[in-house]
């Protein structure tokens, strides 16, 4: 038997922190908060936020939105191919579209890029609940998981990014309890 659904999951690893977390009624549901900010910036950190940023800020403002969706478009194919990348030019580009310009902008892309992000990753770990364990456990995974989304500040992850002149480096790591009084709470 293995410890859970969690460790075949295919995600990358700080998913599935997030994942054992919400799994698990040994952690708190502040600790699965916790976990899901750091996954967040750990896939964001990924895109080419630097690049999209200038784009974003460019002088031209909103009068030249195809121009600047050409050039958004043209840092995909230059950048990784990564999903998380993809979902934060999507965003970009949405926003140039909907008529934002500047850190605005920029500000709206990252938000809806990490709500985005938020939703895709907790259908796959949804899913692979359904397949790997029962429908009940599958459903306290979701809650859990819905619970710390309902909890997680976006606009604050966003302007995580925002204030960084580049992507940050490094991310906050998870808090481990491994001492004897370190336990669940009771």
């Amino acid at each position: 038997m293995s410890d859970g659904p969690h460790r075949s999951l295919p995600m990358r690893r700080h998913w599935k922190n997030l994942a054992e977390r919400a799994a698990k009624a040994a952690y708190s549901a502040d600790e699965v908060c916790e976990a899901l900010p750091i996954a967040l910036q750990s896939d964001l950190r990924e895109a080419p936020l630097p690049a999209i940023r200038d784009i974003l800020s460019g002088d031209q403002g909103s009068f030249f939105a195809d121009n600047e969706i050409e050039r958004l478009e043209a840092v995909r194919q230059a950048s990784t191919r990564s999903a998380a990348c993809n979902v934060v030019i999507d965003c970009a580009i949405q926003a140039v579209s909907s008529g934002l310009i500047g850190e605005a902008a920029y500000r709206d892309a990252l938000e809806k890029a990490c709500e985005a992000q938020v939703r895709c990753q907790f259908r796959s770990v949804e899913e692979h609940y359904h397949r790997e364990a029962s429908a009940r456990s599958a459903k306290y995974v979701r809650d859990r998981l819905d619970a710390a989304r309902q909890q997680c500040d976006f606009k604050t992850i966003a302007s995580s990014f925002q204030l960084a002149t580049r992507s940050p480096r490094g991310g906050a790591q998870l808090s481990r309890h491994t001492g004897l009084d370190e336990g669940p709470t009771l």
